[in-house]
């Protein structure tokens, strides 16, 4: 495991800027979601601290002060002291931790959570509903027909945060609004790769369709078996 002082130091390779604060917070951050800035850490005193990264006091305060109202640190008279994972949590929000969690995490959440929300869809899903999750499907189906690939991951976000939206579960569509943003990038990415592109699409606007098919005939273990197999079907 890298030495947290030196992953400190290497903050000094930041550019001055405006918000260099905010981009301090953002690697602190990090590095503690991450385990690297453990349980208990005593960070070093301010002035040795600001001399090692070249910045003011004021500076490296501003970010202490975010991080210690995001839950990650306390201010004590022994100086800045990493929380408890429980604690971090405890104040955290989710995107927060998500945006560091591991590929292997992230996607155990997400067929946590998709896989309950498109069984509760079908539970819970009107008719008409299920015609605007159609229309997203046909503006999918549009776009691969128009060869307006740059359409593609917002509409497959579209989708799924309209699949959780029809949960009518507030946390389920909080959780999944959480998620939307690193499940448009993971889209992205699958989709990055040219030769297999049409391939890709094809297999998406299938699996698209199979969910929608399974939440309009009220088919719960049908729906969520779709829909994990499509999002394992992505991962890969």
């Amino acid at each position: 495991m890298p030495n947290p002082m030196n992953q400190l130091q290497d903050l000094l390779n930041l550019r001055p800027q405006k918000n260099m604060s905010d981009m301090i917070y953002e690697k602190i951050s990090q590095l503690i979601q991450s385990g690297e800035l453990p349980e208990g850490y005593v960070f070093p005193n301010e002035t040795v601290l600001c001399e090692q990264l070249s910045i003011g006091r004021s500076t490296i305060r501003e970010a202490y002060k975010g991080l210690e109202l995001s839950g990650y640190v306390t201010r004590t008279k022994r100086g800045t002291v990493v929380n408890s994972y429980s604690v971090i949590l405890e104040a955290t929000p989710l995107k927060a931790v998500i945006h560091g969690a591991s590929q292997e995490n992230f996607l155990e959440f997400r067929l946590m959570l998709e896989g309950q929300t498109a069984a509760l869809a079908a539970e819970r899903a009107t008719s008409k509903e299920c015609g605007q999750l159609q229309l997203i499907q046909n503006q999918l189906i549009a776009a691969k027909q128009d060869n307006r690939f740059e359409l593609i991951s917002s509409l497959d976000r579209s989708f799924h945060e309209t699949v959780a939206a029809y949960t009518h579960n507030p946390l389920m569509i909080t959780a999944m609004a959480a998620i939307a943003e690193s499940c448009e990038i993971e889209t992205q990415e699958a989709l990055s790769n040219i030769s297999a592109l049409s391939g890709t699409l094809e297999q998406m606007i299938f699996m698209h369709q199979a969910i929608l098919d399974a939440i309009r005939n009220q088919s719960p273990e049908e729906a969520m078996t779709n829909m994990l197999n499509h999002i394992a079907g992505v991962s890969n």
